[in-house]
């Protein structure tokens, strides 16, 4: 079952450039709850179990499936990724898995536009990116790429 939204889903006429949001709301203040600044919104992505935490500013009237496009994009480009045969990775949000999620949209027939940022995060909010060798053991950098046991 995927997170409830947060807001009542709203449809959008067509997405991308021209449908960037350009709100300007202050919320709880700088990277918290609500705040947007001309419509995009701060999302933590903390790198496994107990990496790193970074952030990006996101646009509230994005896709989810391009949100995740993006965040892997980013993790990619990163100078530890790590880029082993068999290595997989996934993106976790209140303990469900974002790419999932996406899929199972794509498999209902849901359009694309039905499932936008603003519809799931308010901004604040931390996204987990996990990384699993090929046995399925999750793997978090240090000094190099350790096992995280549980």
């Amino acid at each position: 079952m995927p997170p409830q939204r947060i807001h009542r889903a709203q449809r959008v006429r067509g997405f991308g450039p021209d449908n960037m949001s350009r709100r300007q709301v202050r919320g709880a203040g700088w990277h918290r709850r609500g705040w947007r600044d001309r419509g995009f919104m701060w999302i933590n992505i903390k790198e496994g179990s107990y990496g790193a935490v970074h952030g990006m500013d996101v646009n509230e009237n994005q896709t989810l499936a391009r949100f995740v496009q993006d965040v892997a994009h980013r993790q990619r480009t990163g100078d530890v990724y790590p880029d082993k045969p068999g290595w997989t990775w996934d993106l976790f949000f209140r303990r469900k898995s974002l790419v999932e999620m996406v899929e199972e949209f794509r498999e209902e027939g849901r359009a694309e536009t039905d499932d936008l940022v603003r519809d799931f995060f308010d901004g604040g909010e931390t996204v987990i990116w996990k990384v699993y060798d090929e046995e399925g053991l999750e793997r978090v950098w240090g000094v190099g790429w350790e096992y995280h046991g549980r």
